[in-house]
C-alpha cells in the first residue's frame, strides 16, 4: 500500500467552524493553531482574500480571508446590515405609537399588531438563535415591555367601556402615556445596546494558522468543534463545488443536521503562495 493511499485510508478529525451563517470545515491535519483574530496591520496592493498580516511565535501570520475567497459578504457588510435591521425594527415601533395615537384621537380602528410574536421584531426574535448566554440575558429584557407595548392597544379598546365620555378620554390618555413614556422607551434602549453585544459577541473572527512554513491563516467567524465527518453522496453535486476552487466536498456529521462544505486547505495554500509571489514580483519591479 503506498502512502497516499495509506493516507486516504485514516480518517482524521476535521475542525467545523462558521462563515456567514453557513457551516464548513477543514481537514485537521493541515491545522496547527486555533486563535482569536488578533490585532493586524493591513498589506497594500494585497488581493481581496489577503486581508493582512500580524506576527506570531517570531514569524509573520498572513491573513486568508475565507469570506472573501468564497465571495460572500464581509463580516463588516454583515454587521452593518444587522445594525440597519434594529434600527428599522426601532422605528417600527415608534411608528406604531403614532400609528396609536392617531386612532385613539380620530377613534379609528387600529390595525396594527396587538400580538409581540406577530411584529417584525417579534418575529425575529422568536427566530434569532445565540450561543452567548449574555446576549440571550440582555434580549430578554425587551420582551416584557414589549409584550406590554402591544397590549396597550388592547387595553385602549376596552377604555371604551367606561360609562362616560370622559372616563373614556382619560383612560385611553393614561394607557397610550404609559405606552409612549414608559414600554416604548425601553424596548428601543435595549435594541439600540444590543448592537454593541452583537458587535463583541456574534461578529468576532477566528484564526486556523496552517502548518509547516506556509505563514498562511484562514480567517473564519466562529470555530464550533472537532470531530470526524462523512462524506455526503450528494456532495459531488453541490453547485459551490463547480463555483469555488476552495470548496472540495460536501460533508455531514453526526451533530450537526444540516449539509457541510470542506474546504480543500491545499487550494488556500496555493492561492497563499501565488499571491505572496504577485507581492514579491510587485515589490522587486517597484
Amino acid at each position: 500500500m503506498n502512502n497516499q493511499h495509506l493516507e486516504n485510508s485514516v480518517q482524521c478529525p476535521s475542525i467545523l467552524f462558521r462563515l456567514n451563517g453557513g457551516l464548513y470545515c477543514a481537514d485537521s491535519r493541515y491545522i496547527s493553531t486555533i486563535m482569536e483574530l488578533p490585532e493586524y496591520t493591513v498589506l497594500p496592493d494585497a488581493p481581496p482574500y489577503i486581508s493582512g498580516i500580524f506576527p506570531l511565535r517570531g514569524g509573520s501570520v498572513t491573513m486568508f480571508d475565507l469570506r472573501a475567497a468564497l465571495k460572500l459578504k464581509s463580516m463588516d457588510e454583515e454587521f452593518s446590515d444587522f445594525t440597519a435591521m434594529l434600527d428599522a425594527r426601532k422605528q417600527d415601533h415608534v411608528n406604531w405609537v403614532s400609528a396609536l395615537e392617531r386612532s385613539i384621537e380620530t377613534g379609528k380602528h387600529f390595525s396594527l399588531a396587538t400580538d409581540p410574536h406577530k411584529c417584525k421584531l417579534g418575529k425575529w426574535y422568536d427566530s434569532f438563535k445565540t450561543n452567548s448566554s449574555e446576549l440571550s440575558a440582555h434580549l430578554a429584557k425587551f420582551e416584557e415591555p414589549h409584550r406590554r407595548l402591544h397590549e396597550v392597544a388592547l387595553r385602549a379598546e376596552h377604555c371604551s367601556e367606561a360609562r362616560d365620555r370622559d372616563a373614556v378620554s382619560d383612560c385611553k390618555k393614561s394607557v397610550f402615556e404609559e405606552a409612549r413614556d414608559e414600554y416604548m422607551p425601553k424596548v428601543l434602549d435595549v435594541l439600540e445596546s444590543t448592537k454593541e453585544i452583537i458587535r463583541t459577541r456574534e461578529f468576532h473572527q477566528m484564526v486556523l494558522v496552517l502548518s509547516g512554513d506556509t505563514g498562511l491563516g484562514m480567517v473564519v467567524d466562529e470555530v464550533l468543534s472537532v470531530e470526524t465527518v462523512e462524506e455526503e453522496e450528494l456532495g459531488t453535486q453541490h453547485q459551490l463545488m463547480s463555483q469555488s476552487p476552495y470548496i472540495q466536498r460536501v460533508v455531514k456529521s453526526r451533530n450537526y443536521d444540516e449539509l457541510i462544505l470542506e474546504i480543500s486547505l491545499p487550494a488556500v495554500m496555493r492561492a497563499g503562495d501565488d499571491a505572496a509571489a504577485r507581492q514579491n514580483a510587485a515589490r522587486s519591479a517597484g
